[in-house]
């Protein structure tokens, strides 16, 4: 009998292809998808989409998704109260392994791994050990189309947000800087893909800046 997973769902092109992966396992049942956003501005963590976004996302994948609020500048005391409640929720219904979509930070890894361990529950780390030029070439490879959302401007032009994730933007990047966008170089947002049942069709707004203009994005809203 397959394993209740949750999948970890930032709306980027990593989460999607770690979502195939698990669908594709006949050892997994995807019970659905989570994400954290903070209370105030109701958007995602650093990749600023928001809330409404990564609801039609699920809508169009066809899966369930659970919204977690955080307050703002939460400490690690504050977000561990709010990840337990939620874990609890989980295995309520034995749901007992989380999937995240992590390349190869250990340290990331680690967090998510002790407070996993300290909820009586687990990861898995579908993509792991991978290495990010072949896990960037399998989005291609799959048709997933991704923008991106979010740019460190110490990292890339505060231009780019809005840029499509392709061929032409990986040949673009510098050799130093990670294809995936692992160490937080840039993030994404997946708008079609073979778990599509159709394109969620989103249109670029302004860009806006963040952390006194450190990260730029582009405000996403649905056609």
């Amino acid at each position: 009998m397959p394993e209740k997973v949750i999948v970890s769902w930032s709306g980027g092109k990593d989460s999607a292809l770690a979502l195939q992966k698990v669908i594709d396992d006949e050892k997994y049942e995807v019970e659905g998808l989570f994400s954290t956003v903070s209370e105030q501005s109701l958007r995602l963590p650093v990749h600023e989409v928001r809330e409404n976004l990564l609801i039609r996302q699920a809508d169009v994948l066809g899966l369930p998704l659970e919204i977690v609020t955080v307050p703002e500048n939460a400490s690690n005391q504050v977000y561990e109260k709010v990840m337990k409640r939620m874990f609890q929720g989980f295995k309520d219904r034995k749901i007992h392994k989380v999937v995240y979509a992590d390349l190869f930070l250990e340290d990331i890894r680690a967090f998510r791994d002790e407070l996993l361990k300290k909820n009586e529950m687990a990861g898995i780390y579908p993509l792991w050990g991978l290495g990010s030029h072949k896990v960037a070439a399998e989005v291609i490879e799959k048709r997933y189309q991704a923008v991106i959302t979010t740019v460190d401007t110490q990292k890339l032009d505060k231009r780019v947000p809005g840029t499509l994730y392709d061929q032409e933007f990986l040949h673009s990047l510098s050799p130093d800087l990670d294809p995936c966008g692992e160490n937080g170089e840039f993030h994404t947002f997946v708008h079609d893909g073979p778990l599509f049942h159709s394109p969620l069709k989103v249109q670029k707004g302004e860009r806006f800046e963040t952390l006194s203009g450190r990260f730029s994005h582009v405000e996403l809203n649905e056609k």
